[in-house]
């Protein structure tokens, strides 16, 4: 009986938080596909990859698909390998060659090992 009291009298230990609607998380998506093509467009590439990421993926892809295709090189080449290889296989076949070509031999591979993984299952 003391083990049920003593879980009875402990606090609520799970916080409570708001959700987010979906306007609103459509407005900071917005905003983060603009802060990512300005910070592109001015070769900062650390500071657009921190905000690609926060992005859902089919706003990657499509952001991949409309910037001028050395800035989504450049973009996708310092972004992990796994995100690499997801990006991969959603963007058309030329911009995925691009991208794979501009990769370091290492994560090159790497990607193609985690691309064929991912075909086989």
């Amino acid at each position: 009986m003391e083990l049920m009291n003593n879980t009875l009298n402990r606090p609520q230990q799970f916080a409570v938080h708001p959700v987010r609607s979906d306007a609103r998380s459509d407005e900071s998506s917005d905003q983060d596909v603009v802060t990512v093509r300005r910070a592109c467009g001015r070769g900062e590439f650390d500071a657009a990859r921190l905000r690609f990421l926060r992005l859902r993926e089919p706003s990657q892809v499509r952001l991949l698909e409309d910037i001028p295709r050395s800035e989504a090189v450049r973009l996708a080449g310092g972004l992990p390998s796994y995100t690499v290889a997801r990006l991969c296989e959603r963007v058309p076949k030329t911009l995925r060659r691009a991208i794979v070509r501009a990769l370091p031999e290492v994560k090159r591979h790497g990607v193609s090992v985690i691309l064929d993984y991912r075909r086989r299952i």
